[in-house]
């Protein structure tokens, strides 16, 4: 029987496709790698405290199929902070306070950015997930080898592409190609954003200091 989320996501990831050229090629990847999408096998779901205090708000704001993709996520995933590696840096620190996590499509092997939590759906091809940023939040510019797409969902942020600063709210698309510097700043309200990296899905983002 088909997964109603599944096939929710795919029948979007190829409308993106169509109505964006410059997302073909990922679009492509994403729906199908979806068609190979396993369930997996959930543990305890955790949470955090900005997760707590901001997600409803900001699930019940957002706009678009996004927004309905992660109503249907939304008593089935786990969260958790991102960067364990660079606790006890400041702006790190500062960044992992109030900036969430939680993988939709996860890998066996690799947690990618978590510290603990799980997946409800497993890939070795492609990940996704959502990521809720707290208002005042600076995540510092970073670079991954992953071809990264985000859908703003609710909230608006001022989003850094190489040396390039614009600012995206509900309904936006953002694309990062592989090895491309992006960085993103929230105002006086969170961001609620879903995710894909439509390759490399285990790989690991490396924060740029200057």
């Amino acid at each position: 029987m088909p997964d109603p989320f599944l096939t929710a996501f795919g029948d979007f990831a190829r409308a993106e496709g169509q109505r964006d050229p410059t997302l073909s090629g990922p679009m492509f990847l994403l729906a199908d790698a979806l068609t190979r999408v396993v369930p997996a096998e959930m543990g305890p779901l955790a949470s955090l405290p900005v997760v707590d205090k901001h997600l409803e708000a900001s699930r019940q704001t957002g706009v678009g199929v996004p927004a309905d993709l992660a109503l249907q996520m939304a008593d089935r995933t786990s969260w958790a902070s991102p960067y364990p590696d660079y606790a006890g840096e400041p702006d790190m620190d500062a960044m992992r306070s109030a900036y969430a996590y939680t993988p939709i499509i996860g890998q066996a092997e690799s947690a990618i950015l978590l510290t603990a939590g799980s997946a409800p759906y497993l890939s070795d091809e492609v990940s996704a997930g959502l990521v809720l940023q707290g208002p005042g939040v600076v995540y510092p510019p970073h670079v991954h080898k992953a071809v990264e797409i985000y859908w703003v969902i609710s909230g608006t942020a001022d989003w850094q592409r190489g040396d390039e600063w614009s600012t995206h709210g509900p309904g936006a698309t953002i694309f990062h190609d592989t090895g491309v510097r992006h960085a993103t700043t929230t105002g006086d309200g969170p961001q609620l954003l879903l995710f894909a990296w439509v390759t490399d899905p285990g790989g690991v983002p490396v924060i740029v200091r200057f």
